[in-house]
């Protein structure tokens, strides 16, 4: 009966998370690959979830056992009418404004009636089992096999299926997988139709007299454990995928982690787990405090390791917190309904109130911090723990220590010696961990830290701070005369301050480099054109326009044009020769909305922080821009990237398409960067004849692309992110 019962929650759970991060990447393209989409995904499947908890709890109240089954076995059958799984036939999002609404339609819409049966069956098959005459003594162990069906799903999607089958074999396959969920759903409720209470029983047996019923305050701490988690499972997400790929691989790595201590705090062996890792969380928090106060880069896999630890140890503590709460079986989808009020409440607040509220990626640190405050050794203060001054002195020193070396560092501008540093940061962070066993000490040790870096980090030359659905952006002075927009963590253009250099392309587009070049040697097949710009920047390459020519700038988020036109940061949309046109929208749907044959050069340049919109990498979207190019027409691709080699895959696309791509690889001095604002970058252009790149196929600078060893291409239902990782 339980492998049964197991097999059956397991599969539901299976489909589940295998469709999540399915049908994200079917509507990717469409929402030019933000990692937000991936957080309104996620929120709308946590509201489903809430509202499948919620039938569960219902129809378990109101109606005897055996209609339940075939309540819930009418309704699974009846999502047949949706399968298979595809998005609206001509479903195209906004252009401009919030894009939320379109996306949760079309989710609703399309997989919204299977997803949410299928949320109700793990609670539902628990609640059959602790109806039976002789019921299960923990029918909480179903919940462990649930989440491990979760996670086999998610782990299977990039690991397996992704790379084997194109995502309409993948929603084939789906279906009649959901045809194997409904046969098992039915055969559970079979397999206990005999060991139910007669159907004119009460739905809900007599709660036994030693069974307390929840209280208020127990079922606002099941809400809270249940929201920091969730909400930080965004905010992680987010903060990881902004600075390499909006993909499923990076998606499902934390997701994976969040539901796996679902397994292992519901599992036997959960509360001595989760012991251990309330010292192994107080050590990763501290050193993460420490991290963004300095604002130091530890290298990119260090760095990952160590937000995927922060993140995975804080959701076992919390979430072993929350199983050692769980009530009697009596109460299981009560616990059930509210923990999944706080998922989806903590879903909310990061997809939708967060880019509100937030101009950066601070409330990723403020749950972590909050976190801290919900540790198993939490005591609320009484009078012989409340805070005296001595321990408010100890709470706020390591905070201290760290302010006094900063002012001093910036006072003098001079360096502290590393030793000193790494001195000044060990002694506080020993006394951080040491305030490990009282949980509201410990949280105003890190919090007193995190509000310190912050004041520290205002302090210096940001000038300007927005958030929206397709990033987080900051305009800050530079030391030397040139401001600077950011995207994230990378800088995505920026122009001097000087009067006389000031229409002077500078950082990735300077004169020197890769683009110098090709407005310099395309000049004459350029005159009297139309040239078109994937990703507006600040608009810098602009200064490259000479009078006759017509540019068009596609740009995905209105915020960014916002930023540009403002004379307060930049002037080059005002002051460069040409006044351009700026089409809003992802540039694959805008661009093959064009006429044929339009430019004579397209320029793609459409990072998001220094994460690639894999989707303007694609078999596909190639197509799309040499259907927009004349034939003699010249594709730039720029492929900067600290994370990932994208040459190769530049090189596979080229080969695939049958065209002529070369490379150059611009390096520059340290000292020119500082000075001339000339930074390194990586330019691919490719063309159908290698005369078509006029003077640049002769130049030793820009060399053949080599393809992988594997020369695949990636297209809209294949890539590999983690093949072009840099070691």
């Amino acid at each position: 009966m339980i492998f049964l019962f197991g097999l059956a929650a397991l599969t539901s759970a299976f489909l589940i998370f295998w469709v999540e991060p399915l049908f994200a990447k079917l509507v990717l393209p469409l929402l030019g690959g933000s990692p937000a989409v991936w957080n309104t995904c996620l929120m709308f499947f946590q509201a489903l979830l809430l509202l499948g908890y919620l039938y569960a709890h219902a129809s378990s109240r109101y109606l005897p056992p055996r209609r339940q089954i075939i309540l819930h076995a009418a309704l699974v059958a009846l999502c047949f009418i949706q399968l298979p799984l595809a998005l609206p036939e001509g479903w195209v999002p906004p252009g401009t404004g919030n894009v939320i609404p379109s996306l949760i339609s079309v989710l609703t819409v399309s997989l919204g009636a299977p997803f949410f049966v299928l949320t109700a069956t793990a609670p539902l098959l628990q609640k059959w089992l602790a109806s039976a005459r002789d019921p299960v003594r923990n029918p909480y162990v179903l919940y462990a096999a649930s989440n491990a069906g979760s996670f086999l799903g998610l782990l299977a999607f990039p690991l397996l299926l992704e790379p084997r089958l194109r995502l309409s074999d993948q929603t084939r396959f789906w279906t009649w997988a959901y045809v194997l969920a409904f046969a098992l759903i039915v055969a559970c409720g079979a397999a206990i139709w005999r060991r139910l209470p007669d159907g004119r029983a009460r739905a809900e047996p007599e709660v036994e007299p030693d069974v307390p019923k929840p209280v208020w305050r127990q079922r606002l701490l099941w809400v809270v454990l249940a929201f920091v988690p969730s909400s930080l499972l965004l905010g992680v997400t987010t903060y990881l995928s902004a600075d390499i790929a909006a993909t499923p691989l990076l998606w499902v790595i934390p997701l994976a982690l969040y539901l796996l201590t679902f397994v292992i705090v519901f599992s036997n062996s959960g509360r001595i787990l989760t012991a251990t890792a309330a010292s192994a969380h107080a050590i990763l928090v501290t050193a993460l405090a420490l991290i963004f106060f300095w604002q130091v880069s530890i290298g990119f896999q260090r760095g990952y390791a160590l937000h995927l630890g922060v993140f995975a140890f804080t959701t076992l503590v919390l979430h072993g917190r929350l199983a050692a709460s769980r009530p009697h079986p009596v109460h299981l989808t009560e616990f059930y309904l509210w923990m999944a009020f706080g998922g989806a409440l903590g879903g909310a607040f990061t997809a939708l109130v967060v880019p509100l509220v937030f101009d950066s990626t601070r409330d990723y640190l403020m749950m972590v911090v909050v976190a801290c405050f919900l540790r198993p050794t939490f005591r609320l203060a009484r009078p012989r723990h409340r805070l005296e001054v001595r321990n408010i002195a100890i709470v706020i020193l390591p905070a201290m220590f760290l302010l006094l070396a900063s002012r001093y560092d910036l006072e003098t501008h001079t360096l502290l010696g590393v030793s000193s540093l790494w001195l000044i940061c060990f002694v506080a962070g020993v006394i951080v961990v040491s305030l490990m066993t009282n949980a509201l000490r410990f949280g105003l040790a890190i919090a007193a830290i995190a509000v310190s870096g912050h004041f520290l980090q205002t302090t210096r030359a940001v000038i300007y701070a927005d958030r929206s659905f397709f990033g987080v952006y900051r305009v800050a002075n530079a030391s030397g005369p040139a401001r600077m927009l950011y995207h994230g963590t990378t800088i995505h253009g920026a122009q001097f301050t000087e009067r006389a250099r000031r229409l002077t392309p500078i950082t990735y587009y300077h004169p020197a480099g890769p683009v110098g070049d090709v407005f310099r040697e395309l000049a004459p097949s350029l005159e009297g054109t139309e040239i078109g710009i994937v990703g507006l920047g600040t608009g810098s390459i602009l200064c490259y326009s000479r009078p006759g020519e017509r540019w068009t700038f596609y740009e995905i988020d209105p915020k960014i044009e916002e930023i540009a036109r403002d004379q307060r940061f930049f002037t080059y949309l005002s002051d460069c020769e040409v006044d351009p046109a700026i089409v809003f929208g992802d540039a694959r749907l805008t661009l093959a909305r064009e006429p044929a044959g339009k430019y004579s050069l397209i320029v793609v340049d459409a990072f998001s922080s220094d994460a690639i919109p894999v989707h303007l990498l694609t078999r596909e979207a190639i197509q799309t821009y040499f259907r927009a190019l004349h034939e003699s027409g010249v594709l730039m691709i720029h492929i900067s990237n600290r994370r990932l080699d994208l040459e190769p895959v530049v090189a596979d696309l080229a080969l695939d398409a049958g065209l002529e791509a070369r490379v150059r690889n611009h390096a520059v001095s340290e000292a020119r960067q500082d000075t001339e604002y000339d930074y390194e970058s990586d330019w691919v252009i490719m063309a159908r004849r290698l005369e078509d790149f006029g003077p640049l196929a002769a130049d030793t600078a820009w060399v053949e692309l080599e393809p992988s060893f594997r020369k695949r291409p990636w297209t809209d239902d294949y890539s590999n992110i983690l093949s072009v990782i840099r070691r």
